[in-house]
């Protein structure tokens, strides 16, 4: 049942054009627009500022206005079930991790998925929360843009359930690229070590003297797929590894818990 609402919504998402003030009535509530009309008239006479070249809402410049002028609130009164549901049409390892690493930027750490599934309209990750806080639209949108993703579209179905369309074409995790030919220490990891190396050849994971690593290392490309995995049970004070073609990201871990690396490993990266 839960795929055929979530079906009946992409649908409706999909061929439904609202006008901009059919947008703003969503966002704020049938009553606050009936009685801020006269400054909703005001803020958004000139409705040409409002619309993308495609034709369609900048949901993102309406929603900072609104916000701007104290007639979109962002808190509840009590914790609510908040349920957010998220749309990409590229590739969704990449955009799951991107979504995953916003929201926790954002101060929302716990959260089940309701529902993931892919079709022809594209990939959808349904998420649901306890908060007292509205996710912020405006906020979410600028993290997005740092990973090269931009929000084309925010429906709100509910005052408890938000509905985003993202474009992730472009998506890429945010993480630095190490400069060739130089050791670099790592510092003590909170979370695996991610690591931009594209364009390297080899690399060479040399663990502090003191502590003890059992290697757990991945390459992936640049849509987040496993093109190479070493893990051992055994540990390790250097491990060298040729990088393979395609390569973009390198995660590196401890395949029993990162306290065994807790001084921290440095990384040798050679270019080709």
């Amino acid at each position: 049942m839960k795929k055929i609402l979530l079906g009946l919504l992409l649908a409706v998402s999909v061929w439904a054009e609202p006008t901009l003030h059919q947008i703003i009535r969503s966002y704020v509530g049938d009553a606050k627009y009936e009685t801020q009309k006269n400054l909703i008239n005001v803020l958004f006479a000139a409705e040409e500022g409002f619309v993308k070249s495609d034709g369609r809402v900048d949901n993102i410049k309406v929603i900072e206005v609104l916000q701007k002028n104290g007639l979109m609130r962002l808190l509840y009164e009590k914790p609510v079930h908040l349920k957010l549901a998220f749309r990409t049409q590229h590739e969704p390892l990449i955009f799951l991790k991107i979504i995953n690493e916003t929201l926790e930027l954002m101060g929302y750490n716990y959260f089940l998925t309701n529902n993931a599934l892919r079709d022809q309209a594209g990939f959808v990750w349904e998420i649901y929360l306890q908060t007292e806080h509205i996710l912020d639209p405006v906020a979410f949108a600028n993290a997005l843009g740092a990973r090269g993703c931009s929000i084309t579209r925010i429906i709100k179905n509910s005052d408890h359930y938000w509905f985003y369309d993202i474009d992730s074409h472009n998506a890429h995790l945010g993480v630095k690229a190490l400069e060739f030919g130089v050791n670099t220490h790592l510092g003590k990891p909170l979370k695996p070590y991610w690591v931009d190396i594209k364009g390297a050849k080899e690399v060479v994971i040399t663990a502090h003297v003191s502590d003890q690593w059992f290697p757990d290392v991945v390459f992936f490309d640049e849509k987040l797929n496993v093109l190479s995995d070493t893990k051992s049970d055994e540990s390790a004070k250097n491990l060298k590894l040729k990088v393979p073609e395609r390569a973009v990201y390198l995660k590196i871990s401890d395949t029993v818990m990162l306290e065994n690396i807790k001084r921290g490993l440095s990384l040798h990266v050679k270019g080709k």
